[in-house]
């Protein structure tokens, strides 16, 4: 089986994937660089230049090649926000992994936002809590696993609840 990690942007997905697949000396796939490389550019460029719906589009074949395409095996896959919420790629994630759900107040989410080196689509506080009053129901829906992130986590204490859940 897999890990997969969603939530907010700014929740910490990347950074939780790193560590908990060096911990486990598991494989780390981030979606939203797998995107990024694909369509050499950044994902604030695709946006800008096609859209949300377009980067919905390739967040879709990007899943379907994951888990269809490659023998999935003891991987940390780092989701975009937004991945979940599609019910098709939910499924997808679903059978090849453990969906855990981090979550971290929209203040700190927006916080990370601002020094993101990554240099997304900014998103104010405002934004993000429209976005995750849209979200909260379906990233709670299917997560096997929600774990708070607003006080850092040793990889050690995610695996261990993971174990226990």
């Amino acid at each position: 089986m897999n890990i997969v990690l969603t939530g907010m942007r700014g929740s910490g997905k990347s950074y939780y994937g790193k560590a908990l697949a060096k911990a486990l000396n598991w494989k780390f796939l981030d979606t939203d660089e797998m995107i990024e490389k694909q369509q050499n550019g950044t994902i604030t460029e695709i946006v800008q230049k096609h859209g949300w719906p377009y980067f919905r589009k390739l967040e879709n074949a990007v899943c379907h090649n994951l888990c269809e395409n490659l023998n999935l095996d003891e991987y940390v896959i780092a989701t975009g926000g937004g991945m979940i919420i599609d019910r098709e790629n939910e499924a997808l994630l679903r059978q090849n992994g453990k969906i855990i759900l981090l979550y971290r107040d929209i203040d700190k989410c927006a916080e990370y936002i601002a020094n993101d080196p990554k240099k997304r689509p900014p998103l104010n506080n405002k934004e993000l809590t429209e976005i995750w009053n849209d979200r909260e129901k379906r990233y709670r829906q299917s997560a096997d696993l929600i774990i708070d992130v607003n006080k850092e986590k040793d990889p050690a204490e995610i695996l261990e609840m993971l174990a226990n859940s």
